[in-house]
């Protein structure tokens, strides 16, 4: 997954514009489509690093699926697992073979904690 690829960076960068505002501005479907287009990118150059990824991407897709059919959202899951992403992604941006893209990484985990706020911020209101 890690290195100077022009696909990946422009994902992260959609990734980061997706959600630089409040995420009550960003759709369950936004949610979804870019979900399935890192699970995609991680299929064709994951590896033991970032399967962990994957999973808790799968796990996040499941519950905004349920938000989007219900309209029920369990905001409690919804954090746990972006702050497992945040641990995640933390560790591959810790990685030697992460220093080509650690610009767009620390964008990246700024991007996932800011949506943890706010979802954390939903929960105790």
């Amino acid at each position: 997954m890690i290195s100077k690829d022009q696909n990946q960076i422009s994902l992260i960068e959609q990734t980061v514009n997706t959600f630089e505002g409040a995420i009550d501005d960003t759709t369950a479907t936004d949610g979804l489509s870019l979900i399935d287009q890192w699970l995609n990118r991680l299929d064709e150059t994951g590896d033991e690093v970032t399967d962990d990824i994957a999973d808790t991407l799968e796990s996040l897709r499941a519950e905004l699926d349920t938000l989007q059919r219900h309209n029920r959202p369990d905001n409690q899951r919804i954090a746990t697992l972006l702050q497992d992403l945040i641990d995640q992604t933390q560790k591959v941006a810790a990685s030697a073979e992460a220093s080509a893209e650690q610009v767009e990484l620390a964008q990246l985990i700024a991007t996932l904690e800011n949506l943890h706020r706010q979802v954390t911020g939903s929960i105790n209101q």
